[in-house]
């Protein structure tokens, strides 16, 4: 398993420097009229605010977009068929399936990263490769600030496994890709949660028979509290914002720009006054972190049938074409558009929020066992 991560790495690497290096070779005026002329470009997009840039991408360069509304592992089971199948039909590939993209589609050369000479200069490198990265999302955990006038109502995540929390965490399903990610990377930081015990209990951790670290003793003792299982984020917002609701309101994992519609975004309860009847906020000081970030990323098909539009619409996304997507809660890659994000939202920059980011290459090669301990563990 270490070799084949690291031929990964290795690939990665070499695709890196191949595209650095391709960066001061892109005409983009030639792009563009190659684009025109092949007239169309196709992409699977996790994203249903694509819609708002069809028409200005037609205007503006004269080619269409068809595109598909897909989850992220729909997009990659559909096109691991089609690829099996030596169907060319899609060009770019837009979601939250980097782990599937390094550790298969990549190794594999059914995929290629593409990086806009453009926006090279305000990207970091681990923005531009081993896939371009449009923007960070992010699950996180939310309350009800409305409900809850003095503030969040836990300060740490050992506070998802005690009693009073027993049914009254919201959560998508753990083994839906991007929450599995999440619970992973919280597994995956053992020496943090085991610090975050002793700050919250003032002792340190006692593992349960066949835990081997904090990071799975969080996991086994969430697990056996009964986080109940919903089957959206948006439905998970909705459940733990809805100002109506009475009793203890739950709390529970969304995804963070599920706020624009749900929520307050970060924001405070003023007067009353709830405009979208929702009052979901992050939990933003929660110890260790609130919440675990995951690129969403664009990824050029090797065998895309208009490439050329495809390097354009991956251009126009992480540049004039962002504004759909800025909305709080999404974090730019470039850094000129998160300053501004920073500034118009009130939001701390994104190396700073007590988020941990998701290790795309640890994922992919840590599903099955990941499964494995979930089953093993499930109530």
């Amino acid at each position: 398993m270490m070799n084949a991560r690291w031929a990964v790495v290795g690939i990665a690497v070499a695709l890196l420097i191949v595209s650095l290096g391709a960066l001061a070779q892109q005409d983009w005026a030639a792009i563009e009229e190659a684009a025109r002329a092949e007239g169309q470009v196709v992409i699977y997009s996790v994203s249903s605010r694509m819609e708002n840039i069809v028409q200005d991408f037609k205007d503006k360069y004269g080619v269409d977009i068809v595109w598909y509304d897909m989850e992220s592992s729909d997009q990659v089971e559909k096109f691991r068929r089609e690829y099996a199948a030596g169907v060319s039909e899609v060009d770019v590939l837009y979601g939250n399936h980097e782990p599937d993209l390094v550790g298969e589609f990549l190794p594999a050369g059914m995929v290629e990263a593409f990086v806009p000479s453009t926006s090279a200069p305000f990207l970091d490198p681990n923005e531009m490769e081993p896939f371009l990265v449009q923007r960070w999302s992010s699950r996180v955990l939310i309350y009800n600030a409305a409900l809850n006038p003095d503030g969040p109502p836990i300060d740490s995540l050992w506070d998802l496994t005690q009693p009073e929390w027993k049914g009254m965490v919201l959560a998508p399903d753990p083994l839906s890709s991007v929450q599995g990610a999440v619970y992973q990377t919280i597994i995956n930081h053992p020496d943090e949660m085991a610090a975050a015990y002793e700050r919250e209990f003032g002792e340190p951790i006692t593992l349960s028979p066949g835990m081997k670290d904090a990071g799975e003793e969080w996991f086994y003792r969430f697990i056996q509290n009964e986080p109940v299982t919903m089957s959206s984020t948006s439905k998970v917002a909705k459940g733990v914002g809805d100002v109506e609701q009475t009793g203890t309101p739950p709390i529970g994992f969304t995804t963070f720009s599920k706020l624009r519609k749900y929520g307050l975004g970060c924001g405070s309860v003023e007067d009353g006054y709830y405009p979208t009847g929702y009052a979901s906020v992050p939990m933003l000081d929660l110890d260790p972190v609130f919440g675990v970030a995951y690129p969403t990323v664009l990824a050029l098909s090797s065998t895309a049938p208009h490439p050329n539009a495809g390097k354009l619409l991956i251009r126009y996304l992480v540049e004039e074409g962002y504004w759909p997507w800025n909305e709080i809660g999404d974090y730019a890659s470039r850094s000129d558009f998160e300053a501004l994000q920073v500034k118009f939202f009130g939001i701390p920059p994104f190396d700073e929020v007590k988020l941990w980011i998701a290790d795309s290459e640890y994922i992919y090669s840590n599903a099955n066992n990941y499964l494995e301990f979930y089953l093993s563990i499930a109530p």
